[in-house]
C-alpha cells in the first residue's frame, strides 16, 4: 500500500483541482459585432469535450462566410499551458487534415510563418498555406497563443477560397491587423487579431 500512497494522493489532488473549478474552461471568441458582410457563427458545428478525467478540457467555435470562408476558434485548458510551438505543430497537422477532407491539394514550398500581436496584447505564432482545387486557389492559416490570464491556449484555424470575390474578402476580414503582418492586409477588424480570451 505504502508503494501507492504517492500516487494516490496525486490522484486525489487532481481530482481535487477537477472538482473545486480551478480547471473550468474560459471560451475565446470572436465578437459579435465584428460579424459583419456575410460572418456568422455557425453553432452547430461547435464541440466541446474533455479527457483525463476532466483536467484537460476543450471548445471550438465555428465561423463562417457563406461557403468561402471558414474560421474555427479552439480554446484549450489543462494544468499547465501549452507551449506555442507544439500547438503550431498541431494546428499545422490540423491544416492538412482538413485540406485532405475537402480534397485541396497543398503547396508545401508556399509556406510562410511568422509572429504578430493580437488586440488584447498576445503573442501568436501564424503559418499560412496556399493550396489548389479543381481550379480554385485556397488560402489556410494557423495561428496559435497561450492566455495567462484566462489560463488558456488558443487555435484559430481558417481558410478561404481565393477564387471568389467574397472569399478574397473573408481571407482579409479574417487575417488583417494594424500592422499588416499578413500579406501587407491591414485594418483594425480583424477576426483572429480581435479574438477574445480573457
Amino acid at each position: 500500500m505504502k508503494r501507492y500512497y504517492p500516487f494516490l494522493v496525486s490522484l486525489f489532488f487532481l481530482l481535487s483541482i477537477v472538482q473545486s473549478g480551478c480547471l473550468s474552461l474560459r471560451e475565446a471568441y470572436v465578437p459579435q459585432d465584428l460579424l459583419t458582410n456575410g460572418w456568422y457563427e455557425d453553432s452547430k458545428d461547435e464541440e466541446k469535450g474533455s479527457s483525463l478525467l476532466g483536467i484537460e478540457k476543450w471548445s471550438t467555435k465555428v465561423y463562417r462566410k457563406g461557403d468561402v470562408a471558414y474560421l474555427s476558434v479552439t480554446s484549450l485548458r489543462f494544468i499547465i499551458l501549452h507551449d506555442k510551438e507544439e500547438l503550431l505543430k498541431k494546428v499545422d497537422t490540423d491544416i492538412m487534415n482538413q485540406a485532405v477532407k475537402y480534397g485541396i491539394n497543398i503547396n508545401y514550398s508556399s509556406k510562410i510563418g511568422g509572429k504578430r500581436e493580437t488586440c488584447e496584447g498576445h503573442e501568436t505564432v501564424f503559418v499560412v498555406y496556399t493550396g489548389e482545387k479543381e481550379g480554385h486557389e485556397y488560402r489556410f492559416i494557423g495561428e496559435v497563443w497561450s492566455c495567462s490570464k484566462s489560463g488558456i491556449s488558443v487555435i484559430c484555424m481558417g481558410y478561404a477560397d481565393m477564387s471568389e470575390i467574397d472569399g478574397i474578402r473573408g481571407w482579409k476580414e479574417m487575417v488583417e491587423d494594424p500592422e499588416g503582418t499578413i500579406e501587407g492586409l491591414k485594418g483594425e477588424d480583424g477576426l483572429i487579431y480581435n479574438v477574445v480570451c480573457h
